[in-house]
């Protein structure tokens, strides 16, 4: 069995999300708490975020040595040898010679390759980066898609749209670590105060320069095991979708609806803004994710949030015309958050994105069902794609004339630099992109209704 070392624990999971399909993120939660040491526990989460993203580019490198198809090894050694290449190739603070044998060590519960696994690596070492690619000009698909490690139908998607410069420039800010960003409780603390509070629980932290409650912090363990988490002081959450909370812009005493809200990331937010003040009603589809929900709102002192199990398409129980504030955080594709999910690209096809838009159409609609008369809807995802964002609200738009767009230039909270953004925002619309913003790719739109139907 491999020993719980940083390395052992990468090879299980990496193993565990090839052959189940299981989350990178979810088992990384679950089983780093096994390593003492934070050093540990930082390295691990490297090796399998890396090994991730990185798979295409290092199964391109490993190609080279092996005289026989990386589908023809055990799944535990395909890993080995990943994580292996991974730090002989973009980890520069492991020292080549320990990537090896640390490696070879890992393959001897697997006698028959260990001696595959030595002389591989051992050659992967020697010639580094020393091999040609193919060619830029002539296979740009491929070329792109081996040299940044993204599926092919998402090149082929994004060079339509934005040609081969912005494209290249995408690919690389996927590919960056995914930077640790929370979110101030100012029900129970103010940021500067918790600034305070963490460095001296040892936590490297900076103040976000748009989103008024963000922080962002390095040097840490397991964040459940510090007091001020405990204490429902922060939660994790990315500074993109912090924003969402801002553009809904919730007062205290209103009548709120989060039409899928799980895990309650944005729904405590909106608590917040409210002062925990009115009454939100937290619609999710799935039972087991109404207690992630239930326990985040626990943990944060907020008493206002309704969790209900409910379908958004249906909403059940919620009258027309009801609620001033309706948040529609649709389910999508999820392709702006590559960064942070490593395993996303892998796990997503073309196809997955075509039933994705009647979705979230049908959702929108019902959720614009329960806004009252100068009430707002907001509709977000997490997601880089037109069809999911600009094409769906213009197909709303045309069937909904009771709705205009708000502008969004005086709802955020940082002011916009490019004009193609502010043209957008003036429109009620928003889309970040990893690449241009610094920060996951996310989409919003927000309407006013005007008139009943």
């Amino acid at each position: 069995m491999i020993k719980d070392t940083a390395r052992g624990m990468a090879v299980q999971i990496l193993t565990r999300v090839e052959v189940e399909g299981a989350y990178a993120n979810l088992l990384l939660q679950r089983n780093i708490g096994r390593l003492a040491d934070s050093r540990d526990r930082q390295f691990v989460t490297l090796l399998v975020n890396g090994a991730l993203k990185h798979r295409l580019t290092l199964d391109y490198a490993l190609r080279r040595y092996l005289s026989k198809p990386m589908s023809s090894l055990p799944h535990e050694v395909r890993a080995i040898l990943r994580i292996g290449a991974f730090q002989l190739l973009y980890v520069d603070k492991v020292p080549d010679a320990v990537a090896v044998n640390e490696s070879v060590e890992l393959a001897k519960l697997y006698p028959k390759f260990t001696g595959l696994v030595n002389v591989v690596l051992r050659k992967v070492m020697d010639k580094a980066w020393d091999f040609p690619w193919p060619d830029a000009k002539r296979e740009t698909v491929r070329y792109l898609s081996v040299r940044y490690s993204h599926p092919e139908w998402m090149i082929q998607r994004w060079l339509k749209r934005w040609g081969r410069e912005e494209t290249e420039v995408l690919c690389q800010a996927n590919n960056e670590p995914a930077q640790t960003w929370i979110r101030t409780n100012t029900l129970k603390i103010s940021r500067e105060d918790l600034m305070d509070r963490l460095i001296q629980e040892g936590i490297t932290v900076e103040p976000g320069t748009r989103i008024p409650e963000s922080l962002r912090i390095q040097n840490f363990g397991a964040l459940d095991r510090l007091e001020s988490f405990r204490a429902g002081l922060f939660t994790v959450q990315d500074e993109s979708s912090q924003l969402v909370a801002h553009v809904v812009d919730p007062k205290p005493g209103q009548s709120v609806l989060d039409a899928c809200s799980a895990p309650g990331g944005k729904t405590t937010h909106l608590a917040q803004l409210m002062h925990d003040q009115g009454e939100i009603q937290a619609f999710d589809i799935h039972a087991h994710k109404l207690e992630l929900i239930d326990q985040l709102a626990l943990r944060m002192g907020i008493t206002i949030i309704q969790a209900q199990l409910g379908d958004a398409r249906d909403l059940p129980g919620v009258k027309l015309g009801s609620q001033q504030r309706v948040l529609v955080d649709a389910p999508c594709s999820g392709l702006g958050v590559l960064r942070r999910r490593a395993d996303l690209r892998w796990q997503k096809e073309e196809q997955d994105l075509l039933g994705l838009p009647r979705l979230q159409l049908a959702i929108l609609e019902r959720a614009a069902s329960c806004v009252e008369v100068g009430g707002d809807l907001i509709y977000s995802t997490c997601t880089i794609e037109p069809e999911e964002n600009f094409e769906l609200v213009k197909t709303f738009r045309a069937v909904h004339p009771e709705f205009e767009p708000v502008n969004l230039v005086e709802d955020l909270p940082f002011p916009l630099v490019d004009s193609r953004d502010r043209q957008q925002a003036s429109k009620g619309m928003l889309q970040l992109l990893p690449h241009r913003h610094g920060m996951d790719g996310f989409f919003l739109a927000k309407f006013r209704r005007i008139c009943l139907d």
